[in-house]
C-alpha cells in the first residue's frame, strides 16, 4: 500500500491524472504505483482478487481520498490480466456505482458490479468506527451519528458534508478515472444504482452533479433529510406523551392496522389485502374500541388509544394544524420507527432520535423527553433550517435532463423506515417545476408499489430487475410507462404498477393475479385529492412566531458558520439582529432588506440553492413578525 500524510484538502476537481495509453496500461498490480499520491490522495492499494463462487476475478482498489473518505473500486480485469468478454477484457465500459445504507461508515462489496462487467464502487461516506473514537464517540454513537461530532460535541459540517454528498461524488470520479488508467479508454455509460441511504445519495448526484450520469436509480431515498428524520419521531413522540413508560401493545397497534387493511382494501375493486392507495384510506381507529361486551377481543382500544393511533397515522401537524410530514400509512408497522420492551412502544426509535441529538442537538444525551406534541412544530422548523443545505430534495434537475440523463425512483407504499410522503411530495413539487408529469417523461419516471416494505418486502408483488429498467430505458429507448410486481403465492401473482401519478385499473376481466388483466389510466395531474394530503406547513417558519426572531437568526448563523463564504452574510444578519433586540424595527427592516437581496441575488450562484432557500424563508419570515411588507388592504 502506497500512503502518504495529507496536512491539506484540495478541490476535488484539483486532481487529474493523464491516462496512459492502451499499449502501455498498468496491470492490476501496477495500478496503485501508477496513481500520484497528492493532498487528496492518502493512500491507495490495488490486489488482483481471484474467481470464488459465484463471483468473477477482479481487480479491487481501495484509497483514502479527502479528510477520512474511503473509497473502494472493483475493475473487471483487463485484457492484460486475463479478462475476456467485454468490450476491454471483461470489462463492459461502464461505470455503475452502488450506494451505501443507513449511516453507512464502512465500504461495501462492488461484486454487484464486477460480476456483470461493470466498474463498481462503493464508499464509507468520509467515516468509520476509527474515527469516531478518535473524536470520542466510539462505536459512532449515539446511533451511528457519533461521526459528526467533535470531542466536545460540535458538529463537524465538513464530516456532514462528506457524508452527504462529498463522499459520493469522490466515489464516483474515483471510478471513473481508475477505469481510464487501467483500461486506457473512457467509461461509455455512468450510472448509479442505491436504495434507501444509497437512494438519496443517487438524489444527490441527480441534484448537484447531473451533468456527469446517463442514468440514476435512487430507490426509497433518504431525502428531505431535513424533515424527514424528525417527521419519523412524531410515532414515539404521541406514543410516550399519551401512554408514558407503559407505552402501546404493539399487538394493538398491529390489530389496528389489519383491521385498516380489512376495511380499505377493496377501495380499488379487489380484495387482495393490498391497499392500492393508502391516502385515500380514512379508517379509524375508533372503530375497534371497547364496548364491554362479552368476548370482545383484548386487543379492543380504548378512546386514549383509539385517538393516538388516528394521529399517528395522521402525521405530525403544527400548533395551527396544519400538516408537517405525512404518518406511516394504514398497514405499516411501527416497531422501526418506535422503541419500547415489553411487547409495548413507548418512544422514538434509535436510528432517526439519534439524527437528531447529534446533527441537530449536538447533545448525545439529549432525551425524548424534551420532544411532545405541543413544541414538535419548533424542533421540525429547527432542523428545517440547520440542515436545509443537505436536505437532498431539490427539484431542479435541468443538469441531468440537458445531458440526456435518466432518473428512475420508486417507493414501497408502505416502507417502516422511510415513510413514503417524502418521495409523493418531492414528485408532486418536481411535476410542479416543469409543468406537470408531461414535462418530466423525458427524464424522470417515479413508481409508488403498494404493500411493499423498505427497499422491498411485504405481502405484496414486488419490484422487478430495476437497474435492467433503467439501463433499457438509457440505452435502448424504452421509458418505463409501467413495472410488474411479482409475487409468489404457491402460484405467482403479478401486477402493473403505473408511473406516478398514473392508476392501474382492473380491466373486468381475466385473473385479478395477471398483470395483464389492468391497464394505467393516465393522469395529466397528481389527482386532487392526493394533491391535497401532500400540503404542508410553510418551510422555515412551521412554528410560526413561537420561535422567537432572535432564535430563529442565531439558528442560521450556526449554518452560515459552517460554509466558507458565510462570513458577508452572517455579518449582515446579526446586524438585524441586534437592531431588533435594540428596539429599532425601521432600521432591522432595512438591514434586512438589503441581506435578501444579497441572498436572492446569488442564489444558485455563491450560494447553494437549498441554503438559499432556507435564508430566504427565514428572513421572510422575520419581516412578516415585523411587519415590514406592507399587506394589502
Amino acid at each position: 500500500m502506497r500512503t502518504r500524510n495529507a496536512s491539506g484538502v484540495a478541490l476535488l476537481a484539483c486532481l487529474a491524472f493523464a491516462a496512459t495509453p492502451a499499449s502501455a496500461a498498468p496491470r492490476c498490480e501496477e495500478l496503485a504505483a501508477s496513481v500520484p499520491l497528492g493532498e487528496d490522495l492518502q493512500s491507495i492499494n490495488a490486489v488482483l482478487v481471484p474467481a470464488a463462487g459465484a463471483n468473477a476475478a477482479y481487480c479491487r482498489v481501495d484509497l483514502k481520498s479527502l479528510r477520512e473518505i474511503n473509497i473502494r473500486v472493483g475493475l473487471p480485469l483487463s485484457a492484460a490480466d486475463g479478462g475476456t468478454g467485454g468490450a476491454h477484457g471483461a470489462w463492459n465500459g461502464k461505470l455503475r456505482n452502488l450506494g451505501g445504507g443507513g449511516t453507512v461508515g464502512t465500504v461495501g462489496q462492488v461484486t454487484a458490479a464486477t460480476n456483470t462487467g461493470h466498474v463498481g464502487s462503493s464508499t464509507d461516506g468520509g467515516h468509520n468506527n476509527a474515527v469516531c473514537a478518535a473524536n470520542g464517540h466510539p462505536n459512532c454513537a449515539p446511533g451511528g451519528y457519533g461521526f459528526v461530532l467533535d470531542a466536545n460535541n460540535n458538529l463537524i459540517w465538513s464530516q456532514l458534508e462528506d457524508f452527504a454528498y462529498v463522499s459520493v461524488i469522490e466515489q464516483v470520479r474515483w471510478a471513473g478515472r481508475l477505469a481510464e488508467l487501467y483500461y486506457g479508454s473512457k467509461h461509455s455509460r455512468n450510472y448509479w444504482d442505491g436504495c434507501s441511504t444509497g437512494g438519496r445519495q443517487g438524489m444527490e448526484m441527480a441534484q448537484r452533479y447531473g451533468e456527469l450520469f446517463d442514468g440514476i436509480l435512487a430507490g426509497v431515498p433518504a431525502m428531505n433529510f431535513s424533515r424527514f428524520v424528525t417527521g419519523s419521531l412524531w410515532i414515539g413522540t404521541i406514543l410516550n406523551e399519551s401512554f408514558g413508560p407503559a407505552g402501546l401493545a404493539n399487538a394493538k397497534i398491529t390489530a389496528a392496522n389489519t383491521a385498516a387493511v380489512a376495511a380499505c382494501d377493496a377501495q380499488d375493486g379487489i380484495a387482495d389485502g393490498i391497499v392500492e392507495e393508502p391516502r385515500r384510506c380514512t379508517f379509524s381507529a375508533h372503530a375497534l374500541r371497547c364496548t364491554g361486551a362479552p368476548g370482545e377481543p383484548s386487543t379492543c382500544l380504548s378512546l386514549q388509544e383509539a385517538d393516538a393511533i388516528d394521529r399517528v397515522w395522521d402525521g405530525a401537524r403544527n400548533r395551527a394544524g396544519e400538516r408537517l410530514w405525512g404518518g406511516p400509512t394504514r398497514g405499516t408497522a411501527w416497531t422501526t420507527l418506535a422503541a419500547g420492551s415489553g411487547g409495548a412502544l413507548n418512544q422514538p426509535a434509535s436510528i432517526p432520535f439519534a439524527h437528531i441529538r447529534a446533527v441537530v442537538e449536538e447533545d448525545p444525551t439529549w432525551s425524548h423527553a424534551n420532544l411532545t406534541t405541543s413544541n414538535f412544530d419548533v424542533q421540525f422548523q429547527k432542523a428545517d433550517i440547520k440542515e436545509a443545505r443537505v436536505g437532498a430534495d431539490n427539484v431542479n434537475l435541468d443538469k441531468l435532463r440537458s445531458r440526456g440523463g435518466k432518473l428512475l425512483t420508486w417507493h414501497g407504499a408502505n416502507d417502516t423506515l422511510i415513510l413514503p410522503y417524502g418521495s409523493w411530495e418531492y414528485w408532486g413539487r418536481l411535476f410542479d417545476r416543469y409543468g406537470g408529469p408531461a414535462g418530466t417523461q423525458d427524464f424522470f419516471r417515479a413508481f409508488s408499489f403498494p404493500g411493499v416494505g423498505h427497499c422491498g418486502g411485504g405481502a405484496a408483488p414486488q419490484p422487478p430487475n430495476l437497474f435492467e429498467v433503467l439501463v433499457n430505458w438509457v440505452e435502448n429507448g424504452v421509458a418505463p410507462d409501467y413495472l410488474v410486481g411479482t409475487q409468489s403465492l404457491g402460484a405467482s401473482r403479478t401486477r402493473k404498477i403505473c408511473k406516478y401519478p398514473d392508476q392501474a385499473v382492473y380491466d373486468g376481466s381475466g385473473s385479478t393475479d395477471d398483470h395483464n388483466s389492468f391497464s394505467c389510466v393516465v393522469n395529466s395531474q397528481v389527482p386532487a385529492d392526493l394533491a391535497a394530503y401532500m400540503q404542508s406547513a410553510a418551510r422555515f417558519r412551521q412554528a410560526g412566531s413561537a420561535v422567537p426572531i432572535g432564535t430563529r437568526i442565531d439558528w442560521q448563523l450556526e449554518v452560515l458558520a459552517g460554509v466558507p463564504y458565510g462570513g458577508d452574510y452572517a455579518e449582515q444578519l446579526s446586524g438585524v439582529r441586534d437592531k431588533v433586540l435594540s428596539g429599532n424595527t425601521k432600521a432591522a427592516c432595512g438591514q434586512l432588506q438589503g441581506y435578501l437581496n444579497h441572498v436572492s441575488a446569488e442564489a444558485g450562484k455563491e450560494v447553494e440553492t437549498l441554503l438559499a432557500d432556507s435564508m430566504l424563508g427565514v428572513g421572510g419570515s422575520i419581516q412578516d413578525d415585523l411587519g415590514c411588507r406592507q399587506k394589502p388592504r
